[in-house]
């Protein structure tokens, strides 16, 4: 063969189907699944064009390694046989078919080479960065209404700052020759920390954090002696510092101004009595909410203002008195007829909208998700509604989660099983959570504890990790960050419960323990690269 067909080889064909698989990873769930079909064709035509198909699944099959990696999958089709809920016991199955698609073919595969494996990590990495631009291009006018997850235009914010993430840790980790990549990885990274503050995300903040430490600890491996142990140990300190300040920053942040109930006014400039409640908590940008509010007059000048009722909901469903009152208390303004006149037809658009703080999009969204998640626990700690705020509502889906898994210590409720578990024990217990917010665990330990029993969660732990030990992927520092951005992402959330999830753990676990496994074996225990 010359020319281009000298390179359709199966092999090559191959190559092309896994770094499809994670260019499309932040673009669309259609495309990751067509990346895996191919990849499927090209390794079982090759196995038919060889006379080599039963060798290739017996290679696989008989590798100890792969197998108690598929054996993840096979865990969720073994708990079928105790589920009642078998539709979505299936579906979930069917989620983490690239399990066993990856967990087949790369052990089978030839080990990649250097090149090729990072060939790999970078297409994944640039596309997901080139995914972000896009985002903004088409998004950017929800940043200036906090819509933080209207911004990820093609998948789960959540996912998107995973996959951020892990395209940080690959272009921190890789070291080009040229001197112009370097410059495109510095200004790839520049721009994904830039997105990921902007847009406020959490998740990613947390797994950056996590991703640091690790790789920092691991570095610090190649030391001796003393200074290993002073490395690790600022580590450490450093970590410690990092979370007690993020949790002083959410539970007390700036208090509002010392409050003297005796000392409210009565009555609003236009005559009205005020409505004050000096027992709730809730304040915007350092000023009480509920107090100094004149109902009427808001109504009033609300209806010459806008089209939207004023007992009416915002865009974001929210009731819109809520939103207009916080708006007017971030403004530091009393809630009647002075504070309506305050507003400019810009503020009018965005209280529309659901925005509910003056501050909001005109200063990083990470900073906005703290203010946010500071509220939320306010109003949690005084009324013990948990409703509509994500943080509070983790705290109720893991109080329930762990009451069914006490019950249910050995052998789990089954694959199918926890969304009716779930939903019995929020009416047992009496949950305050409306019907619509009763969703399952959102921590992905905590869901294999209750489909599966201990010793199920247990096995699920020990296929992820003695796999990576066995062929000593922990010698690889990308396989070190991914590790940690996906231990860090099941503490919040059922990471692998969906498409993009279950993909970025099948794919990159498997490309990097598996597809990787000729070069950790050749890499020094503490090797640099």
């Amino acid at each position: 063969m010359t020319g281009w067909r000298s390179y359709l080889t199966y092999g090559n064909v191959q190559w092309s189907a896994l770094a499809l698989v994670a260019a499309a990873l932040p673009w669309n769930n259609v495309a990751v699944s067509n990346a895996q079909f191919l990849l499927i064709g090209a390794w079982l035509a090759e196995g038919v064009h060889q006379r080599d198909l039963w060798g290739r699944f017996r290679r696989a099959f008989t590798d100890r390694w792969a197998l108690l990696f598929i054996s993840i999958f096979l865990l969720h089709v073994i708990g079928l046989f105790w589920t009642q809920d078998l539709e979505w016991g299936l579906d979930l199955c069917r989620i983490l078919l690239p399990i066993l698609v990856f967990g087949t073919i790369l052990p089978a595969m030839p080990a990649l080479t250097e090149r090729g494996m990072w060939g790999i990590l970078l297409t994944g990495a640039y596309s997901v960065v080139l995914s972000t631009v896009a985002c903004m291009l088409l998004a950017h006018d929800r940043l200036a209404l906090g819509d933080y997850r209207g911004v990820s235009m093609f998948i789960s914010h959540i996912r998107l700052g995973l996959l951020l993430c892990m395209a940080v840790a690959v272009l921190v980790v890789h070291r080009p020759g040229r001197k112009g990549l370097r410059v495109l990885q510095l200004l790839a990274v520049s721009w994904a920390l830039a997105f990921m503050w902007m847009v406020g995300s959490l998740s990613g903040a947390g797994a950056l954090m996590a991703t640091a430490f690790a790789l920092g600890w691991w570095r610090a491996g190649m030391l001796t002696g003393t200074p290993r142990w002073v490395v690790r140990g600022t580590l450490v300190g450093l970590l410690a510092a990092g979370a007690w300040s993020i949790i002083h920053l959410v539970t007390d942040g700036p208090p509002p101004r010392p409050l003297d109930p005796e000392a409210l006014p009565e009555r609003s400039v236009g005559g009205e009595r005020y409505y004050h409640d000096p027992q709730d908590p809730q304040s915007e940008n350092g000023h009480y909410v509920w107090i100094e509010v004149a109902d009427r007059e808001l109504e009033r000048g609300w209806s010459r203002a806008s089209k939207v009722p004023f007992l009416g909901r915002d865009r974001r469903g929210q009731p819109l008195r809520s939103t207009l009152v916080r708006y007017l208390a971030s403004m530091g303004t009393t809630k009647d007829s002075v504070g309506l006149a305050q507003l400019t037809p810009e503020d009018v658009r965005r209280i529309e909208a659901g925005v509910s703080d003056v501050r909001t999009g005109r200063r990083g969204l990470l900073l906005t998700r703290i203010d946010q998640l500071r509220m939320e626990l306010d109003r949690y700690r005084v009324t013990g509604d948990p409703n509509g705020h994500s943080l509070t509502m983790r705290f109720e889906f893991w109080r329930t989660g762990l009451q069914i898994a006490r019950e249910h210590l050995w052998t789990g409720v089954g694959t199918g099983d926890t969304r009716p578990a779930f939903a019995e024990m929020y009416d047992r217990t009496g949950s305050r959570l409306a019907l619509e917010w009763r969703h399952r665990a959102h921590n992905e330990y905590l869901t294999l504890l209750i489909s599966f029993g201990v010793f199920g969660m247990l096995w699920a732990v020990l296929a992820f990790l003695l796999p990576a030990w066995g062929l000593k992927a922990y010698r690889a520092p990308v396989f070190i960050a991914w590790a940690a951005i996906f231990t860090v992402s099941c503490l919040t959330e059922d990471t692998i419960e969906t498409q993009v999830g279950a993909t970025f753990f099948a794919f990159y676990y498997a490309l990097l323990v598996f597809g990787a496994r000729r070069i950790n074996a050749e890499r020094p225990p503490r090797s640099t690269a």
